[in-house]
């Protein structure tokens, strides 16, 4: 592969912006969601952009070797900076995860008081306590939100916090393996 096509240029007549642009693009390309694809580990991602920073010998004819083997396809310098983004862009992520697992918090708490009043007035025997529950859930729902279906959605409440709670312990390790790898 000629580095610079289409003007052949190598690797240090290459632009920095264009390098810049070149790792950027291809580790866009490899983590974006398609339709067609699933979504890639990020740190599997940036394992395989090192692989294309490090020059293959395998692929060196023996006269250029001693030319080419301090030169990747990509600049490892700028690798590194994208590991650097990555990583913040990884914790701006997760605190964005944190704030919604708080919100869920809020969610599940007063879902919990709507259940214990509903099982409260199942419960109950007289018609004018079971009424004051009902009415205790009544002021605490919120739109679309009923008798019938608040138990289901206190336990999808549920699931999501489980989900998004395993999202930032995976997108954590994401960081710690990001952290170890070396070009």
């Amino acid at each position: 592969m000629v580095l610079g096509y289409p003007n052949g240029i190598k690797k240090k007549q290459i632009p920095y912006e264009a390098q810049i642009v070149r790792v950027a693009d291809e580790y866009d390309a490899i983590v974006t969601k398609r339709q067609y694809t699933t979504h890639v580990n990020i740190s599997e991602t940036l394992k395989d952009l090192i692989k294309n920073a490090k020059p293959d010998p395998k692929f060196l004819a023996l006269d250029q070797l001693a030319e080419k083997e301090k030169n990747g396809k990509i600049n490892g310098i700028i690798l590194k900076k994208l590991f650097k983004v990555v990583i913040d862009d990884t914790l701006y992520e997760i605190s964005g995860i944190v704030e919604y697992v708080k919100y869920l918090e809020q969610e599940i708490k007063r879902l919990e008081v709507i259940d214990n009043y509903k099982k409260k007035a199942e419960k109950s025997n007289k018609e004018k306590t079971k009424q004051y529950y009902l009415e205790g859930m009544k002021l605490l729902f919120h739109a679309g939100e009923t008798q019938e279906n608040c138990t289901q959605i206190l336990e999808e409440f549920r699931q999501a916090l489980t989900i998004r709670k395993d999202m930032i312990q995976k997108l954590y390790q994401e960081i710690k393996v990001i952290k170890k790898l070396r070009i």
